[in-house]
């Protein structure tokens, strides 16, 4: 008799069988006349897509995958998988492919990978670089183009860059689309009829194509715009994007295209109550013209735009550009909790809903309202997930009027209500810079020297949620010397008699800084009288010896130990009558601490060392 648990096992097995799927690879090294699997891989990526079906993955391996390995157009037509069985492309884990054209000369229109007809689709981790845009015929290039009929597909963490054209194309008939952490970056067509006015990192001018989605995509350093639907007539929606630098010439400052950041179209069907544009918590910055941009053609049809929680900061800048710009009254606009900083004007024309608002308060932003306006790291890596990295930049300050200052829009918050702007600011959490912690440990406080004096000063630095950039040290506001890297030590020679007030201070990745406690020194000439203390042995086991005999002071004092950080460990009174004296810390923890002799006449200090054996 079969048991139930091998019943379920053949079940298992069955079930197996009849819903298998199978792995294709594709690797620089392959050969199309191979079987594609792992151990004798395709060459192509048009090879495996010849051969798979709905559920079949295929990964490519990582490498360059130049001219010579692949054509300069990857076709994917006419197969669909499924929602359940998607036809899944992806790098291989922890490997990148990169499809770079850099060596070929193209005389025609060309697209790293161009697909069409095709439903269900999973596009994931592949670059595609350096296609060339022929020196003649006006011939735009394309990264990625969704030709005709490519729906309920996703394009995760696909890069484009240095492409003579598009980054990314949507063409007709392509619904239900969803590009995923996606970057397009760098693209100029400098031998258009118009020069560098063809390359947008996303685009689509296609009046049949709808309901696409961008969630977490970058568009940066394009000639043309960052997004550009100005003649989509679909709905699209755009969160949690990043549009920035676009409109220049490559390497220059020097305009190139419009420089728009998020051109989000004009309507040229009859009039429609449709929302075709929802934008929430994207941020355009430092593009040549306009932050978010919406427009109409005079004597076409009205639609509606809705705006939440998005930030423009410091677009038009060669330009008399605007944050947010909407060019006729009569498109239906909402706009909640964004926010205008730094860019020569917020918007133009009354929009329907305007609510919640920068330009609706009385106090305008300042720089006091953000954490930073650095913009390091905006085009740097993406976190493991694929996730936009956390940065400080353009992140509301804890002391900031802006935050909590919105109005519920139906989108997640943190606190009592949305902050104004795209980028929520949470007390307490790993949006917050965490400040770096630095003190000086060496030598203690109070400790005098003899002139002309060598001291080392050795500085603790550490930075929890990041790295320390540098230590700097200073006597008073007179800054002493630098330091970018541990150990941070410092030898200070010769010095001459006098009062050395020290401090250090430690600067994070993230450019915040924090300053240690004042160490006072004394440099005294020679054979002047100073008082001093013996603390013996020293490290210890947190039993020693203090020898008082020294002291010309002739009054009782105060024997106190505190940690690094301050506080009181132990504190008792000695007598003046006494010359020595031994104490036992042994039920402190192991580490530094700090004794000090105080009186109405001495401030002494020597660091004590405890180590408890286990």
């Amino acid at each position: 008799m079969t048991s139930f648990k091998s019943l379920l096992i053949i079940l298992g097995l069955a079930l197996t069988t009849i819903s298998s799927a199978t792995t294709y690879y594709v690797a620089t090294t392959g050969d199309d006349k191979n079987q594609g699997n792992k151990e004798y891989p395709f060459k192509t990526l048009n090879k495996a897509w010849s051969v798979v079906t709905a559920g079949d993955t295929i990964f490519m391996r990582g490498g360059t995958y130049n001219n010579s390995i692949m054509p300069a157009t990857t076709y994917l037509r006419n197969k669909n998988g499924t929602s359940s069985d998607p036809i899944v492309i992806t790098n291989y884990p922890n490997e990148k492919p990169i499809l770079d054209y850099g060596d070929a000369v193209f005389t025609a229109q060309k697209s790293g990978i161009w697909i069409e007809n095709v439903k269900y689709l999973h596009l994931r981790g592949i670059r595609i670089t350096n296609i060339r845009q022929p020196m003649s015929g006006d011939i735009p290039q394309y990264g990625i183009m969704l030709w005709n009929n490519v729906s309920n597909s996703v394009f995760e963490q696909m890069e484009t860059d240095h492409i003579g054209g598009w980054g990314v194309t949507i063409g007709d008939y392509c619904t239900n689309n969803l590009f995923l952490n996606c970057d397009s970056h760098h693209n100029a067509d400098p031998y258009s009829s118009i020069p560098f006015g063809w390359s947008d990192g996303f685009q689509s001018g296609s009046s049949t194509s709808t309901n696409n989605i961008f969630r977490g995509c970058r568009a940066w350093e394009n000639s043309d715009d960052g997004w550009d639907f100005r003649l989509y007539d679909g709905t699209v929606t755009l969160e949690s994007c990043w549009s920035f630098r676009n409109g220049y010439k490559p390497n220059s400052t020097a305009r190139g295209g419009n420089g728009e950041g998020f051109k989000l179209g004009i309507k040229r069907l009859p009039s429609t109550n449709s929302v075709l544009r929802t934008v929430v918590n994207c941020v355009a910055f430092d593009n040549y013209m306009i932050g978010f941009h919406t427009s109409i053609v005079s004597g076409y049809g009205t639609f509606k735009s809705i705006l939440y929680n998005n930030t423009a900061f410091r677009n038009g800048t060669s330009c008399n550009g605007q944050g947010f710009c909407f060019e006729q009254p009569a498109v239906e606009n909402v706009l909640k909790n964004n926010l205008s900083f730094n860019n020569p004007r917020d918007y133009i024309y009354p929009v329907n809903i305007s609510q919640n608002n920068s330009w609706n308060r009385s106090n305008p932003a300042s720089d006091e309202d953000f954490q930073s306006l650095d913009t390091t790291g905006v085009s740097g890596p993406r976190k493991t997930n694929g996730d936009l990295p956390d940065l400080l930049f353009l992140r509301l300050s804890q002391s900031s009027t802006l935050i909590d200052a919105g109005v519920t829009v139906g989108y997640p918050y943190y606190g009592n209500a949305p902050d104004i702007g795209a980028l929520e600011t949470v007390v307490g959490d790993s949006h917050v810079n965490k400040l770096p912690l630095v003190n000086i440990s060496s030598p203690s406080k109070g400790v005098s020297y003899t002139m002309p004096a060598t001291v080392t000063i050795d500085v603790d630095a550490f930075d929890s949620d990041g790295t320390i950039d540098k230590v700097e040290l200073f006597d008073g506001s007179r800054k002493l010397s630098e330091i970018s890297s541990a150990p941070f030590s410092f030898t200070l020679k010769d010095l001459p008699a006098g009062t050395y007030n020290l401090k250090a201070v430690a600067t994070d990745n993230l450019k915040a800084s924090s300053t240690s406690d004042i160490l006072e020194i004394t440099v005294v000439q020679p054979n002047e009288e100073k008082e001093y203390f013996n603390l013996y042995p020293n490290p210890n086991n947190g039993r020693f010896t203090v020898d008082f005999s020294s002291l010309t002071d002739t009054e009782s004092f105060m024997l106190t130990v505190v940690d690094l950080i301050g506080n009181t460990v132990f504190r008792e009174e000695i007598s003046a009558n006494e010359s020595t004296r031994q104490f036992d810390l042994s039920y402190l923890n192991s580490g530094i601490y700090i004794l000090m002799i105080v009186s109405g006449k001495i401030l002494l200090t020597q660091k004590l060392i405890l180590n408890r054996l286990p």
